[in-house]
């Protein structure tokens, strides 16, 4: 099977910023920015579209129903790794989401867990990413009344570092950086404060599900690192759910033949992705995904990719 092209998925935000467009060379609607941009989805209503190819303007989750054995092997999730831009002008609301357990029994859907990969930020940026305080009781009262800030934890990040935000703690990107979200399948989302933008908020169930005991996990990869020759590949986020990969790419990387669909980010540099079917343009930013049934691939370039898989 021939790798997977997928159409990003721009979604205009308040809080959105201009970096993506910028090194994309995309106008938004006038007046208006992108603030999410969705790179690989199969959930739900936000799947993705297929550029070109044979499965062209279909959606990844029609293609998992057509060719699952081919696209993710032995797999048998009907879901891929979430793979998603963060364009933040300004803080966004601060937020929870549900573990497995509890996204199922109430939500009928997926545990959602996450991570943030900064591709570019301003000096002095941040991260939300637990809390100060584990009296959830205190932390309660402070979101009813709008005073929680006091007892959020702001994490400084810069390019090249990778916070894991597991189900369960209390976080929200923080303004003007743009960070690739690569995270497990579910799509729930309880906001418990929002800067006074005047969106519903959802305390009941996003304590029923905040554990506040939860601290960051921040790993650095400097950027611009490369081998002598060849690539390098060092493991970023390791979950149950997914799994992220850093790989630096001096002149050629050949990815391991695993059995399981890959995802490929060029978070640095741009990159020819070479197999059996032909050549595939992997520009600054792009995605391409790797089916499990791939019979060979060399990616080329001097870049640096983040490569995305679900384990199981």
């Amino acid at each position: 099977m021939e790798p997977i092209l997928p159409i990003s998925g721009y979604c205009v935000s308040v809080w959105g910023g201009s970096r993506l467009t910028d090194i994309r060379g995309i106008t938004p609607p006038e007046g208006q920015q992108y603030g999410i941009c969705r790179e690989v989805s199969a959930y739900r209503n936000t799947t993705s579209k297929i550029l070109s190819g044979e499965y062209a303007g279909k959606t990844l989750h029609e293609l998992i129903g057509l060719r699952h054995g081919e696209l993710l092997g032995r797999d048998p999730a009907d879901q891929l790794v979430r793979v998603a831009y963060i364009d933040a002008r300004e803080d966004l609301s601060i937020q929870v989401h549900p573990g497995e357990e509890y996204a199922s029994r109430v939500e009928n859907d997926f545990e959602k867990s996450e991570s943030w990969y900064i591709l570019d930020c301003d000096e002095g940026a941040y991260v939300v990413a637990g809390t100060t305080i584990t009296d959830k009781e205190q932390l309660r009262k402070a979101a009813a009344d709008g005073t929680i800030e006091q007892y959020i934890r702001k994490v400084p990040v810069k390019k090249g570092d990778f916070v894991m935000i597991p189900a369960g703690m209390l976080h929200a990107c923080g303004k003007n950086m743009l960070a690739l979200e690569a995270g497990s399948f579910g799509g729930i989302t309880y906001r418990l404060y929002d800067y006074g933008r005047g969106r519903e908020l959802h305390l009941e169930k996003g304590f029923d599900v905040l554990d506040p005991a939860l601290q960051p996990e921040v790993r650095h990869f400097e950027p611009g690192s490369r081998p002598a020759a060849g690539a390098s590949v060092r493991e970023a986020i390791r979950h149950p759910s997914f799994c992220v990969d850093i790989v630096d790419i001096a002149d050629e990387w050949e990815p391991e033949n695993n059995g399981v669909c890959l995802s490929l980010t060029a978070v640095e540099g741009n990159a020819v992705v070479e197999t059996a079917e032909g050549r595939y343009q992997m520009n600054h930013t792009h995605t391409v995904l790797l089916p499990s049934d791939r019979k060979s691939c060399k990616v080329k370039g001097n870049c640096r990719i983040l490569c995305c898989w679900h384990p199981f």
